[in-house]
């Protein structure tokens, strides 16, 4: 026999615990597809403007050889490469503590040709972003 007490609301509060966690996971699981979205599209944009501005930097090299990277991008020496400093809305700086993006210059002379290799870094976790190869015939 029946009791009065077993009116089915404990099944009914069991459903819905159920159905609360279902929802919980869902929600979990479109916040991360929704940080990875945002994680690409910051990867692409970094990359986009870091294509840019090895782009720029290959350019003045070709034209103005190395006085022209420090005169325009405040290019210095570190070891045996140079490296030029942006800030995170990729503003050249000189200050390199301030640094959201950086760019290495190497460059090499191979008989008549010289060979500048300019890799941009993200500089607050070394991911490199670009990396550009050019070259010109020596002076």
């Amino acid at each position: 026999m029946k009791n009065k007490r077993d009116s089915g609301t404990a099944l009914f509060l069991m459903e819905m615990i159920a159905v609360v966690c279902f929802f919980i996971l869902c929600a979990s699981i479109c916040i991360l597809v929704f940080v990875k979205a945002n994680n690409l599209s910051r990867l692409a944009r970094d990359t986009n403007q870091a294509s840019l501005a090895a782009e720029s930097v290959a350019e003045v090299w070709k034209a103005e050889d190395a006085e022209g990277l420090k005169t325009r991008f405040g290019m210095r020496e570190e070891g045996d490469h140079q490296v030029i400093c942006w800030d995170s809305r990729w503003n050249v700086t000189a200050d390199g503590n301030q640094t959201g993006f950086l760019a290495q210059v190497t460059v090499e002379v191979k008989g008549a040709v010289e060979e500048a290799q300019i890799k941009v870094l993200r500089s607050e976790d070394g991911t490199e972003l670009f990396l550009l190869t050019a070259k010109r015939l020596s002076r």
